[in-house]
């Protein structure tokens, strides 16, 4: 992979890269069929956030992760190619396009090879969810089943940066124009290395909180789920609440993201948007799977307390959650629930008998990694889809649990507590779960947070956590 620092490096690797660009064009024009390729060049490592900032068209789609804490990121935008769908096989349908285009996509050497872009290891496409197969209102243009293959992409890995550019070479492409095109976006990264994240000025917006009203209907939404277990074979619910709000002032998503990242440096930070002015976004401690050269992590994280004052207290509370049998049985639900699914795709998955406290800023979880080894023929997506949803964000049985937050939930869920992230072009895959989130729009924002209702639980004190979820979500916002 050729690396673009210095200017008589740069023109033999556009000479080379415009060699390669020529060969693709007459194979465009002699079989009358577009050519996808992917170009990548060494960079040194940039902020995420300031490619998002500077870089990114606003009429783009685009989709950016990061967890600051690893400092590794990708980020994306425009489009190379799209494909949305929905209904119950949303996801196989996504497999076959991505596996369709994949064998059919020619990858970028220093040397002006190609090779099939199932061995490279930086072109990467996004891929976003809705909770339900089939979204029940408006979910501001995100569609049930989103694949993107970006245009213009930027991973980093601790102090490695890799840019690449997707494109779709026709019998009519003007390669001048692409080659400028990428000597432009070159340059502009290069400016950037030079730049830090400040943060947006804004002007004060109240306190997001939600009112009594909006109390006393998640209360009794958990009352009645609680009186529909007692009579049916339910094991858990999570009920979910939204909180709309307004404001005279636009909100900031790029701001909420600078703030997120500082405040939540565990977390996957990340936002997701259709070009549309609409935004979703979040800070999710929630990992759905992470596929490393066919090494599978995921996480069962449920059954959550406060995080303590002091030292002391903290502690204690830590302890309590590891002793607390509703928590416990909670978070039982999930790693069994894991264990279930990957063994019915033929994994074999191995995890610690006990779980382990997670500490965030704000709240502190039950945690138990789990992992497993993914043979090549296991794609990525029959993870996710069999996954989708855990009972950290549905309940147990899941079908069942599904039915019932469709019943006293009064909003469409949309991208909340969904998958969302990327799939390589070599097999590795990132997914995380859109909890922690918003969705922003102008001077409208939409906050999520669910709690999980088990028999047991406190109607009180679920929404006690709600509030604790939305208060940290919102004073990043605002």
């Amino acid at each position: 992979m050729p690396v673009v620092s210095h200017c008589s490096d740069r023109d033999q690797t556009l000479q080379s890269v415009y060699q390669f660009l020529d060969h693709w064009l007459h194979q465009a024009q002699q079989s009358h069929r577009p050519q996808l390729v992917t170009l990548s060049f060494d960079i040194a490592p940039v902020d995420p956030l300031l490619v998002l900032a500077k870089l990114a068209p606003s009429c783009d789609r685009h989709l950016y992760v990061e967890n600051p804490r690893t400092q590794t990121s990708v980020v994306g935008f425009g489009a190379a190619l799209v494909y949305e769908t929905a209904g119950i096989d949303r996801f196989a349908q996504a497999r076959r396009f991505i596996e369709q285009w994949r064998s059919k996509t020619h990858c970028y050497r220093a040397a002006g090879e190609t090779v099939a872009l199932s061995g490279a290891d930086w072109s990467r496409f996004f891929c976003a969810f809705t909770f339900f197969a089939e979204p029940q209102g408006d979910t501001a243009g995100f569609s049930a089943a989103t694949v993107v293959l970006p245009q213009w992409q930027l991973v980093r890995q601790g102090h490695q940066g890799v840019l690449t550019l997707n494109h779709l070479v026709t019998a009519t492409t003007d390669i001048e124009a692409l080659i400028a095109a990428l000597t432009a976006q070159l340059r502009a990264v290069e400016r950037l290395r030079a730049l830090s994240w400040r943060e947006p000025l804004h002007g004060v917006v109240p306190p997001v909180q939600p009112d009594s009203e909006a109390g006393q209907r998640f209360r009794a939404a958990v009352e009645r789920a609680l009186g529909h277990m007692t009579r049916h074979p339910i094991q858990k619910i999570v009920l979910a609440h939204a909180l709309d709000w307004g404001s005279v002032e636009p909100f900031q998503p790029l701001a909420a993201l600078g703030r997120l990242r500082r405040c939540y440096p565990d977390c996957h930070v990340f936002s997701l948007g259709q070009g549309n002015g609409a935004t979703f976004m979040g800070a999710s401690p929630e990992r759905l799977l992470s596929l490393t050269q066919g090494q599978l992590i995921t996480d069962a994280l449920a059954g959550s307390a406060p995080r303590g004052i002091t030292t002391s207290q903290d502690q204690r509370l830590a302890e309590g959650l590891l002793y607390n049998p509703k928590e416990r049985g909670e978070h039982q639900l999930v790693v069994e629930f894991l264990a279930r699914q990957l063994q019915g795709i033929g994994l074999r998955p191995h995890y610690q008998p006990q779980p382990r406290v997670r500490r965030l800023s704000n709240i502190q979880h039950l945690h138990t990694p789990m992992g497993a080894r993914v043979p090549r023929q296991v794609h990525p997506l029959h993870i996710v889809e069999a996954l989708h949803p855990t009972p950290a964000v549905a309940g147990v049985p899941t079908r069942e649990a599904c039915n019932q937050i469709l019943r006293f939930e009064d909003f469409d869920r949309g991208l909340y507590a969904a998958p969302l992230g990327w799939v390589g072009a070599n097999g590795d895959s990132e997914f995380i779960v859109g909890i922690r989130s918003a969705l922003v729009a102008d001077t409208w924002v939409r906050l999520y947070a669910g709690a999980g209702i088990v028999a047991g639980s406190d109607p009180d004190r679920e929404w006690a956590e709600i509030k604790l979820k939305l208060r940290a979500l919102g004073e990043s916002l605002v």
